[in-house]
């Protein structure tokens, strides 16, 4: 019967109508807490059983088989039916709608209306559903009220309310101390009062959760005006940085580039000069200074170009994913292993290899570029602080051993009378790469040396190689051997 009558309430109830601004009616966040779920669920548990209760006896003393049925009946519904409270929270209206159809067709309280009635007033701001919810509700207390005033003194709640002391128990008839109409106005003013305070205790809580939300809103907004501002901050930072770099580093590579040029072509001229004065042994001299020149010059002016990009990312951190891809002057390949090393030999570097790469179309680019990186960075560390020694490199990629890059090379630092390390140039690490204080000899055989100048390029190596899942390790070995040892896992190709 319930479903029936649910069929027949209209659509609109359960749909979002208006609002006083005219935008659609949208539910208010407020979960229902357990608490309080606990508490309401109880109330209307217990003024179901006191109307049941009240309706079973009066059955019982009349011997009124249907309507003892009807009151077993609301015995079941009364108990279970505040449960629904527990879903106020997704559907508030058809909670209300259920209560209150029970609360007409059977003798039930009209608390668990009330409360309905409250979590609906709270959960929307659509005045359509509102207003069909109180209308539900004056008609379920109207009627529950009603039910129970149209029984005998005896079995009436709100009779035996207004009853002389004494009376209505113990077997006493019930005698009432005022009149139908008085217990009738009390009443009325008393349902009508109960729908008004469930309807601002509704508002109440509504504009709770509507402060609530706009704090929140207000917190969610001031944080992402503080993340502007601080990128706004950072970025004007990268643009000065960018600026600096491209009027001092850009400048400087620029004019060794042109610099380089110039003694290119001074030294061609020198060159043929030599040949016309049949000077073999300058002609050679000169034709070595034009290779040494030349190679100059292309360094300086790929150095250019990778400061240019350097700045580009600073000035356009957008576009630093792009830039920072894998390409095929970064990826570790077979051909840019062997440019390199080419480019480290021609520009005088003492350089024995061991080359073992295997099914690189399968790595990671991720993993190869850091890899190349690590090649990179142990060349340029022995050309600027080990010139003219002997350079050592091994490079393995292997699926089952991962990628491994070792580099050795000698160095001029020794141990002075104190057992404190001379100054080589060497970056200042120990094997770990952690700068540390003066230098000591351990057990391993690796040294510490004085950390007073520097080494951001291993070190920044090293933090790529762990973020990666590998190890990066370099020091001094007890023959006074500088070593950079990178391991990284062979990550396959997604």
């Amino acid at each position: 019967m319930l479903g029936i009558i649910m069929m027949r309430i209209p659509r609109f109830l359960f749909s979002s109508a208006p609002t006083d601004d005219g935008t659609p009616g949208a539910e208010i966040v407020l979960p229902a807490k357990r608490r309080w779920s606990v508490v309401l669920i109880a109330m209307g548990v217990m003024m179901n059983l006191a109307q049941t209760s009240l309706a079973g006896s009066l059955a019982n003393a009349r011997e009124d088989a249907f309507g003892f049925v009807v009151a077993m009946l609301s015995l079941f519904v009364g108990t279970a039916l505040p449960f629904l409270l527990l879903h106020r929270d997704r559907s508030p209206l058809l909670v209300l709608t259920v209560t209150a159809g029970a609360t007409v067709l059977l003798p039930l309280g009209s608390t668990s209306t009330l409360l309905s009635l409250s979590a609906l007033t709270a959960r929307s701001r659509d005045r359509r559903l509102i207003t069909a919810g109180t209308t539900l509700t004056v008609m379920a207390v109207a009627a529950s009220y009603t039910k129970d005033l149209l029984r005998p003194a005896d079995w009436s709640m709100w009779k035996l309310l207004f009853s002389d002391q004494g009376t209505g128990v113990d077997g006493v008839p019930a005698r009432l101390n005022v009149g139908m109409t008085t217990i009738v106005a009390a009443a009325a003013v008393w349902g009508v009062g109960m729908v008004t305070a469930a309807v601002m205790v509704g508002l109440h809580l509504r504009a709770r959760a509507l402060a609530h939300n706009a704090d929140a809103k207000v917190h969610a907004e001031r944080t992402r005006a503080d993340e502007l501002a601080s990128n706004l901050q950072m970025q004007r930072f990268a643009d000065a940085v960018a600026a600096e770099a491209h009027d001092t580093l850009a400048h400087s590579l620029s004019l060794i580039a042109v610099n380089a040029s110039a003694m290119q072509t001074q030294t061609m001229k020198l060159a043929s000069q030599a040949r016309d004065a049949g000077d073999a042994s300058l002609e050679q001299n000169a034709e070595a200074l034009v290779a040494r020149a030349s190679e100059i010059r292309r360094q300086a002016a790929g150095a250019l170009d990778e400061a240019h990009s350097i700045i580009d990312m600073l000035r356009h951190p957008e576009d630093a994913a792009t830039m920072l891809t894998p390409s095929q002057d970064t990826a570790l390949t077979r051909e840019a292993l062997y440019d390199i090393v080419d480019s480290a030999r021609s520009a005088g570097m003492s350089l024995d290899t061991w080359i073992d790469v295997r099914d690189l179309s399968s790595l990671n680019p991720e993993i190869g570029k850091i890899a190349f990186r690590a090649v990179q960075e142990g060349l340029t560390n022995a050309r600027r602080h080990a010139p003219g020694k002997r350079v050592s490199l091994e490079i393995s990629a292997i699926p089952s051993n991962g990628v491994v890059v070792l580099f050795s090379n000698a160095t001029d630092a020794g141990f002075d009378a104190h057992g404190e390390r001379k100054d080589a140039g060497i970056p200042d690490t120990d094997v770990n790469g952690a700068g540390v204080g003066n230098a000591d000899v351990s057990d391993t055989g690796v040294s510490k040396v004085n950390a007073s100048t520097g080494g951001h390029g291993l070190s920044g190596l090293k933090e790529r190689v762990m973020r990666a899942g590998g190890t990066c390790e370099y020091g001094y070995d007890a023959r006074n051997d500088f070593h950079l040892d990178v391991k990284l896992p062979f990550v396959p190709l997604r």
